[in-house]
């Protein structure tokens, strides 16, 4: 159980959220407030008011940042995308939810049937995970407000390598001690005769896929020659990847390597084709999965081939993964909703993917991987447009990131509110260069 300091930490995480609107720069002070919050607040913690949903680590920061941005920074973010495709995706992804509570109105399993209040509940619970994205799209729009992105991620996780160091030294104590609770399997943190680090993070996945993300991003800066207080960007990505391989997650491993060599080695071509194929996976596997065309047997047998107990667990994964699947498809439009209906006795749900299929059936998740596959196709398209090549290689780059965060959400649910901040800026990215390449075509003209 939560001690009485986890719950003081929710309620005063808004003010020092003002301070950081009082005294930073808006996408400072936002990445700070959101960013932040991800990895110092308590994991499943929650100030639970009547009627509304839970506040908790990853609602009261977007909340306090929209009220930043709003009424400190008086900069005029709107409640959803002005126009483009981000708005009506968002649109239906919150009107989704009242749709799948239309469709269970049924007892299941000694689950009572979907109210309205579930489904009021739902929708703002699903706005408030888009929130970041809406804000993200609205503040970063120039070549140096997208680098800048990239240089507070990297500072972060330079930050924050600290506790994890010591926790992949001591073992992963410092939510235990600090907040009274440890929130996962301790066991499932124990790998190769030492541990994966949890922090305040939740579970050492998500940790590692933080590193993963942010050895993506010194790459980015590696490529783009910008320093962080005069260290060289080699030296921050050689001691990422130290860091990663400490962490001791494979998956977040193979991504975070791959996606450092891609960004500094690959011509932009292949990172547009490559990004193009992982957002294409992403979007389909559902399909592929149901009609057996995806390849998990030849996945297991290759993790086995290097480590037997990695092919256990993505074994024991995608067993769980199929029965899910055969149950989400008996109400595959827009799915079984919340309070557990999408799951099955025993199951384990890892993948986003599933959970999102699930919950919300090809509604909820087309609406969602579809507005990240519209953002990167959008990129790509968009970049052709820009001459010059380090604000070209910036824009793939974003593009290649986020196709990287998308293919972790079908292993693992790693999606976080900073990962929604970071689709949002490449959407808002992306909208300005093609407004930039409109205004001059019709100068031209």
């Amino acid at each position: 159980m939560p001690n009485e300091f986890a719950y003081v930490a929710l309620i005063i995480w808004p003010f020092i959220s003002l301070l950081f609107y009082k005294h930073l720069p808006i996408i400072h002070a936002t990445f700070w407030t959101i960013v932040g919050g991800f990895l110092v607040l308590p994991v499943k913690t929650a100030i639970d008011f009547p009627f509304i949903p839970p506040l908790d680590k990853e609602s009261i920061p977007v909340i306090a940042a929209l009220i930043g941005c709003r009424y400190i920074k008086k900069t005029k973010i709107k409640l959803l995308p002005e126009k483009g495709f981000a708005r009506w995706f968002v649109v239906f992804m919150i009107i989704v939810p009242l749709l799948s509570v239309a469709n269970n109105q049924e007892y299941i399993n000694g689950i009572p049937g979907l109210t309205l209040h579930d489904a009021i509940s739902d929708m703002v619970i699903q706005y408030l995970r888009l929130l970041p994205l809406i804000i993200g799209l609205q503040i970063i729009k120039t070549y140096e407000e997208q680098l800048m992105l990239f240089k507070l991620l990297v500072v972060a996780c330079l930050l924050y390598s600290l506790p994890i160091l010591f926790e992949i030294r001591m073992s992963p104590q410092l939510h235990t001690w600090i907040y009274g609770f440890f929130p996962r399997s301790f066991i499932q943190q124990i790998r190769y005769d030492g541990f994966r680090p949890v922090v305040f993070i939740g579970h050492g996945l998500f940790v590692a896929m933080f590193v993963a993300v942010s050895l993506g991003a010194a790459a980015i800066l590696k490529k783009q020659k910008a320093k962080i207080r005069n260290i060289p960007p080699v030296f921050i990505v050689i001691y990422f990847m130290v860091l990663l391989v400490l962490s001791k997650t494979l998956g977040a491993f193979l991504l975070g390597i791959t996606l450092a060599i891609f960004l500094i080695w690959m011509p932009h071509f292949l990172i547009r084709r490559i990004s193009l194929f992982l957002i294409f996976v992403a979007l389909f596997y559902p399909l592929l999965s149901i009609m057996d065309y995806f390849p998990h047997e030849s996945l297991i047998q290759l993790v086995d081939s290097y480590d037997s107990e990695r092919a256990g667990s993505l074994s024991f994964r995608y067993y769980h993964e199929n029965l899910l699947l055969e149950h989400a498809q008996k109400k595959i439009l827009f799915g079984w909703g919340g309070w557990g209906r999408s799951r099955l006795e025993g199951s384990v749900t890892d993948g986003y993917w599933i959970i999102l299929l699930g919950q919300y059936g090809l509604a909820g998740f087309v609406s969602f991987f579809g507005l990240v596959f519209m953002a990167i196709s959008k990129g790509i398209n968009a970049s052709t447009s820009i001459a010059n090549k380090s604000e070209q290689h910036l824009l793939l780059s974003h593009v290649l990131l986020v196709a990287i965060i998308m293919v972790d959400q079908l292993p693992n649910a790693s999606l976080a509110g900073w990962m929604m901040l970071l689709i949002g800026a490449l959407i808002g990215r992306t909208g300005y260069v093609n407004h930039m390449a409109n205004n001059n075509k019709q100068i031209i003209t």
